[in-house]
C-alpha cells in the first residue's frame, strides 16, 4: 500500500513539474490589443520636448514573452549588430521605462524599446 501511495505522489510531482515547464503557472495578460513589433511610436513633437523629460529617440512597445531579454529583443529588432554599447542600451531602456531595470521586466507586460537608426 505504501508503494502505491509513493508512486501516486511521485506521479503528481512529475506532472506538476512538466506542466510548470511547458505551460507555466503564472497568469499572462490576455488583452486583445497587443502591440506588434511593426507598430512604431513616433517621438513627441519638438515643441513639447523641452517641457517634458521624455527621451527624443523613437521607440516601440513590445509585450514580453517567456525567454525574452532586453538584449535579445533589441537584437531581433535591429536584425544586425547593435549600433551602441550594451551599457548605453541599458541606460536608454531605463530612460524610456521610468527607471525600470532590464532585469526586472515581467512576462505579459509591455515595455518601450529604443530604436536605433
Amino acid at each position: 500500500m505504501k508503494t502505491v501511495v509513493a508512486l501516486f505522489v511521485i506521479t503528481i510531482v512529475m506532472y506538476s513539474i512538466y506542466y510548470d515547464l511547458t505551460i507555466g503557472t503564472l497568469p499572462t495578460s490576455s488583452a486583445s490589443s497587443v502591440f506588434s513589433k511593426d507598430e512604431w511610436v513616433s517621438p513627441m513633437p519638438s515643441e513639447f520636448k523641452e517641457d517634458w523629460d521624455i527621451p527624443s529617440d523613437p521607440y516601440t512597445l513590445i509585450e514580453i514573452k517567456r525567454g525574452d531579454t532586453v538584449i535579445s529583443i533589441l537584437e531581433e529588432l535591429q536584425q544586425a549588430p547593435l549600433p551602441v554599447s550594451i551599457d548605453q542600451l541599458l541606460i536608454d531602456f531605463k530612460k524610456l521605462n521610468e527607471g525600470i531595470k532590464p532585469e526586472q521586466i515581467q512576462i505579459g507586460k509591455r515595455y518601450k524599446f529604443p530604436i536605433y537608426q
